[in-house]
C-alpha cells in the first residue's frame, strides 16, 4: 500500500513539473518603444545629440503644441493615451475616425476608453459607430487604445439567444503585438514602426494628429 502511494505521489509530482515547465517556456515578450514623430520643437532645436524621444521603457512619451498635449505609454496589448485640452473651449476626440496603422502598413479601426469589453459592446449596440469623446477646456482624459477587430468576430447574441459573455469578449481581444511566442515572433518586430491617427475636433475644424512609434527592442 505504501509503495503504491509513493508511486502515485511521484507520478503526481512529475505531472506537476511538466505543467510548470510547459508554462515557463512561454515567457512574455518585453518591448521597448519610442515616439519618433512628431517631436516637440524644444527637443528638435536642442543642441545636444539627438536621441529617440521617450526611449526609456515605461516612460510616458509625450508631444504638445499650443492646443493639445498627448502622453503615451505603449504596451503589447494596448496603448495608454492621455489627451489634455490647452484651449479655452471644449474639443472632441473623434474616436470613430481614429486609426492604428500596423508595421505592415495595414489600417485598423480603434477602440478608445477605459473598459475594453464595454467599448466593444457600445460599438455593437451603436451600429458600429463610436461617439466623440469631449474634453473640456483645461482638462484631460486618459484611456486605452485597443485594436477594433470587429471584422474578425461577432459580438452579437450567443447560443440560445443569450448575450455573449464579457469573458469571451475579453478573451477575443487582439493585442497590438505578440505577448508570447505562440502568438507570433515578437523579435521580428524590432526596429519596426507603427502609427496612431487621433483626430481632434476643435469646433470649426478637425486636425488629424499622426504619431509614429518605433519598436526599439524586444526581449
Amino acid at each position: 500500500m505504501f509503495k503504491l502511494f509513493s508511486i502515485k505521489r511521484v507520478a503526481a509530482f512529475g505531472y506537476l513539473c511538466l505543467i510548470i515547465a510547459g508554462c515557463s517556456s512561454y515567457t512574455p515578450y518585453r518591448y521597448s518603444f519610442s515616439l519618433i514623430e512628431p517631436q516637440n520643437e524644444t527637443r528638435q532645436n536642442d543642441a545636444r545629440p539627438a536621441k529617440p524621444f521617450g526611449r526609456v521603457v515605461g516612460q510616458a512619451m509625450s508631444f504638445e503644441d499650443e492646443n493639445v498635449q498627448f502622453r503615451f505609454v505603449p504596451s503589447s496589448e494596448n496603448i495608454r493615451v492621455t489627451i489634455k485640452n490647452k484651449t479655452d473651449h471644449e474639443i472632441n476626440l473623434v474616436r470613430n475616425n481614429a486609426k492604428y496603422i500596423d508595421s505592415a502598413g495595414e489600417s485598423h479601426r480603434m477602440h478608445y476608453g477605459y473598459d475594453y469589453v464595454q467599448e466593444v459592446k457600445n460599438f455593437e449596440y451603436n451600429g458600429k459607430y463610436v461617439s466623440p469623446m469631449r474634453i473640456d477646456q483645461g482638462s484631460e482624459i486618459t484611456g486605452y487604445v485597443w485594436i477594433n477587430n470587429w471584422p474578425d468576430f461577432r459580438i452579437g447574441e450567443g447560443p440560445g439567444n443569450e448575450p455573449i459573455s464579457s469573458y469571451k469578449i475579453d478573451n477575443l481581444m487582439k493585442p497590438f503585438f505578440p505577448r508570447y511566442s505562440f502568438e507570433g515572433k515578437g523579435e521580428d518586430l524590432k526596429d519596426s514602426t507603427f502609427n496612431l491617427i487621433l483626430p481632434i475636433d476643435f469646433g470649426g475644424h478637425t486636425h488629424n494628429y499622426t504619431f509614429t512609434f518605433m519598436v526599439n527592442d524586444v526581449t
